[in-house]
């Protein structure tokens, strides 16, 4: 893969792709006539120094810009006030959303309430059409897809459970792979599962769009081959740039729908204080075996773009080598297997559970969820 800069049109979704990409930030800016710019971010990407070299390119184009990097893992709807303040305060007319999911989520819904009145718990569950501020979101990870997926996700403090808000995608996303070399080994691992995560579950969602269906399987074998390679040496930039384009990848897919596998995970955030990465994976391989049945020719193709033999075998024998796949990736990845592993508490299930019925996105799940299947989900995984 060489260095050119990708620029194209998915879904909806305008994306500049490519090693050095953010060095036309200042360009990109312009062309959306903006004026002042915040740049939503947290301290984690702060203090790695990423924000000083993204804000290098407005400096030297004099371009205006204000930094709000009040953003916590898993944001909550008091980070989006906050930084809607700032933004109103600073008299800003633009946003880049700078890192991993949760400050482009946040860039997202700041988005919404700069542009449209009340509190952002007003918007839970709607689709925003109105004019909104220009936004550029520009990832540091690769796993969310956040800059080309149309929502966010947000804790709602009052309930406690993550809430979707849907503005639709950014008006760019600007995707260097260089800005996620610097990623520890734990964190490409995490958020390299939930790319992995996105593309299986658009996959077998209940939906029909072959679009999609493609993208997710390719995103798969992105994943499968590249990884692993990531995990272990963080500066090869071949690796990183196609961990970077699977996570683009899976969040253009998931227009499809996800399942069973992010409710879970949603509430194993908010409840048990789980990365959503490490979430996904363990909790992939279970809610897989409880859909196999069904979508056995679908599983049968992922374990084929992981690089299962799975030739002469039956579709549910591939499936069940689909699911072996995705553990032995996530085992070799130094990932957590069990949720006991992770800190969980038995206790919590039940609550968990109902929370994950409330979820947005079992719907999809290719096999109908009863409150006691996500409950005996979680038993399984403990």
């Amino acid at each position: 893969m060489d260095n050119a800069v990708l620029l194209t049109e998915v879904f909806g979704s305008s994306i500049r792709f490519g090693v050095g990409a953010v060095s036309k930030l200042a360009q990109y800016v312009k062309e959306l006539n903006a004026t002042k710019v915040l740049v939503v971010t947290d301290k984690g990407v702060t203090e790695a120094g990423i924000v000083d070299k993204v804000v290098h390119q407005l400096d030297v184009s004099s371009i205006e810009y204000t930094i709000f990097d009040d953003v916590q893992p898993d944001p909550i709807d008091a980070n989006v006030m906050h930084g809607l303040e700032v933004y109103r305060n600073a008299g800003c007319d633009a946003i880049i959303g700078l890192g991993g999911g949760s400050p482009m989520d946040v860039a997202k819904a700041i988005r919404i309430v700069a542009s449209h009145p009340g509190h952002i718990s007003q918007y839970y569950e709607q689709t925003i059409t109105a004019q909104m501020p220009p936004l550029i979101s520009i990832p540091t990870t690769a796993g969310t897809g956040s800059e080309v997926s149309t929502g966010a996700m947000i804790t709602d403090t009052g309930e406690n459970r993550k809430r979707v808000i849907r503005p639709g995608p950014p008006s760019l996303a600007l995707v260097d792979p260089e800005l996620t070399v610097t990623m520890p080994a734990s964190l490409t691992a995490a958020t390299g599962m939930d790319a992995l995560c996105h593309c299986v579950e658009a996959y077998v969602a209940r939906r029909f769009n072959p679009l999609a269906d493609a993208l997710a399987i390719a995103g798969t074998t992105l994943v499968a081959e590249n990884l692993k390679r990531a995990v272990e040496n963080g500066k090869d930039i071949e690796a990183r740039k196609n961990m970077a384009m699977a996570s683009s990848m899976g969040a253009l897919a998931f227009r499809k729908g996800l399942g069973a596998v992010h409710s879970l995970a949603h509430a194993l955030s908010t409840d048990a204080d789980m990365p959503h990465g490490v979430a996904n994976a363990i909790m992939m391989p279970y809610v897989m075996e409880f859909n196999a049945e069904l979508v056995a020719n679908r599983y049968a193709d992922v374990a084929r773009s992981m690089g299962a033999n799975v030739w002469g075998v039956s579709p549910r024998e591939a499936a069940r080598s689909s699911v072996e796949s995705v553990r032995q990736l996530s085992r070799d990845i130094d990932l957590p297997q069990r949720l006991r592993d992770a800190g969980v508490r038995a206790e919590v299930i039940p609550v968990m559970a109902a929370k994950a019925m409330a979820d947005h996105c079992h719907p999809f799940n290719p096999r109908d969820c009863t409150e006691e299947d996500m409950a005996a989900l979680y038993r399984a995984a403990f």
